[in-house]
């Protein structure tokens, strides 16, 4: 075998275990690991927009918001209807939002029935959006003949200093959705 191929072979090989190490088995969108990865590069740009406002002023991204999603009442659809449903629920809803977030967004199972999409270059509003529009479409959906909802927490960068203060403002305001009564998505309020 000449050298050339193998050099292929190992690239491909490396690929592979790279897909295999950064995304979900169940959903085949990013797990926790390959989300961290990616929102790290755009948490950076973000962060040295101001500092760097005349670097490819065309090409700066300003914004970066977080949404975490979770399916209201998931262990009581697992025990009801097993934890292949739970599966099937999960796979639905991760293909709705693949279907609805642009090529640039982040989209990995963070645990569990929780799903959070980076959406870089958009305001807290334009998440909250994201996520209403998710969460909408959602309610007209049945999969393996059950009805199931979504509550969502939406935070924007400038209100964290972090991606863990981020992240941190995005699931308390998917607590609070989710004790108002849930399938409702609220915004991080300081």
């Amino acid at each position: 075998m000449d050298k050339d191929k193998q050099i292929e072979e190992l690239k491909a090989e490396i690929e592979k275990l790279r897909t295999l190490t950064n995304k979900d088995e169940l959903t085949g969108i990013l797990n926790r690991r390959g989300f961290k990865d990616g929102v790290r590069q755009f948490i950076s740009e973000v962060s040295n927009s101001e500092d760097y406002s005349e670097r490819r002023k065309s090409m700066v991204i300003k914004n970066f918001s977080l949404v975490i999603f979770d399916i209201d009442d998931f262990k009581k659809i697992n025990d009801t209807y097993g934890h292949q449903v739970g599966d099937r629920l999960l796979q639905f809803l991760s293909k709705l939002i693949l279907n609805r977030a642009r090529e640039i967004d982040l989209v990995a199972r963070w645990g569990g029935e929780e799903i959070i999409v980076g959406l870089p270059g958009a305001d807290i509003e334009d998440a909250f959006n994201f996520a209403e529009d998710i969460r909408k479409s959602l309610g007209s959906s049945v999969v393996e003949d059950v009805k199931f909802t979504i509550s969502g927490g939406v935070a924007g960068f400038y209100e964290a200093a972090d991606f863990e203060g981020l992240f941190k403002n995005a699931d308390t305001a998917l607590y609070e959705a989710k004790n108002s009564g849930k399938n409702l998505v609220f915004k991080y309020k300081k």
